[in-house]
């Protein structure tokens, strides 16, 4: 490292122009306010235009090292935009960390040439902080030449300040007044219980979607009949025979399916009043078809249950036919 003569320091003493460090003070007025979360400023981006305002209010609260670590990450947000060299540069500089201004002007240039040329003041002085003088000499010996002509960090600082911070005018205009809307009063919610939910016990599960999903297998059966050895209670229904024609869901089954031929749907409903067991009514007629759903394939007490007691016995005709046909459909390649 080479110390320089001491003609050079005269020079450099006489040359030292002080540069426009003091301009966010000179720029930003009362009027100054943060942006709006909404607001993409000047620089065509939310984020970008959040943390210049908050870069250039760290500035001007003299707050340098912030408005350094946000100028940096400006750069990296927007490495084609000037104004975060010079950011870069002036927060750096106001904390005499020359390394720092020295890695500020060096991204500065190899993004945009021209300014090396128009800037060997700050580059020379630069350097030579750096103790970097043979270096420094020539290109502080360049910038004598143009130690007339404006700072160009003065007008791009200038710039800066202006599209970071924003000012916000108030517009007074006609008061409007707020027409309310009668809104009438959301009615009470009937409270819902477990028990009136349960699949089991309750309607939510009498559905034809419920019935396939939940039986293991799904026939069309001919009545045959029903044993007539015990007394027939509403809560000790028969054991009614049937013959298997066709399986529409589930494993092939004996033919004769002898079902527990339930009086209600077993979702707790009392028994009716003065209910007494008449075959005529309440048994369907021989011959007759029906579409039996069997949740579970394996007989208890040598009888299969159908799905939800009577809701598991459909009637065979055109209309229930299509509907299971309908859900079948929609479930077809499924494990039927």
């Amino acid at each position: 490292m080479t110390t320089p003569d001491q003609k050079f320091l005269r020079r450099l003493k006489f040359w030292a122009l002080p540069v426009a460090f003091s301009l966010v003070g000179a720029i930003a007025g009362p009027g100054l306010c943060a942006l709006e979360t909404d607001d993409v400023g000047m620089y065509g981006s939310i984020l970008i235009s959040r943390k210049a305002h908050a870069a250039a209010t760290a500035m001007k609260q003299g707050q340098y090292g912030e408005a350094q670590m946000h100028y940096k990450a400006l750069i990296g947000m927007d490495p084609k935009e000037d104004d975060f060299y010079f950011g870069l540069y002036e927060a750096s500089r106001k904390m005499q960390q020359w390394p720092e201004v020295a890695l500020a002007l060096e991204q500065l240039f190899q993004h945009n040439p021209k300014y090396k040329a128009e800037m060997p003041l700050e580059y020379g002085e630069c350097l030579y902080h750096m103790n970097k003088y043979s270096e420094a000499e020539p290109v502080l010996k360049a910038a004598l030449a143009k130690v007339e002509e404006p700072s160009i960090v003065e007008k791009q600082l200038k710039k800066l300040m202006m599209k970071s911070i924003i000012i916000k005018q108030k517009h007074v205009g006609k008061i409007v007044v707020p027409k309310y809307k009668v809104i009438a009063p959301v009615p009470k919610r009937e409270t819902v219980t477990q028990k009136m939910a349960d699949p089991q016990t309750s309607s939510t599960a009498l559905n034809m979607e419920a019935a396939y999903l939940r039986s293991e297998c799904i026939v069309i059966a001919e009545y045959k009949g029903y044993e007539k050895d015990d007394m027939v209670t509403f809560y000790n229904p028969p054991k009614a025979i049937y013959r298997i024609e066709e399986s529409l869901k589930g494993h092939d089954m004996n033919k004769t399916l002898p079902i527990r031929y339930e009086f209600h749907d077993k979702t707790n409903k009392p028994k009716p009043e003065g209910w007494k067991f008449d075959e005529k009514e309440m048994m369907p007629e021989k011959g007759s078809k029906w579409i039996i759903f069997i949740p579970n394939a394996i007989p208890v007490d040598g009888q299969f249950e159908t799905y939800h007691g009577s809701y598991g016995r459909l009637e065979y005709n055109e209309d229930n036919y299509d509907k299971v046909l309908r859900i079948l459909e929609q479930h077809k390649g499924q494990t039927r």
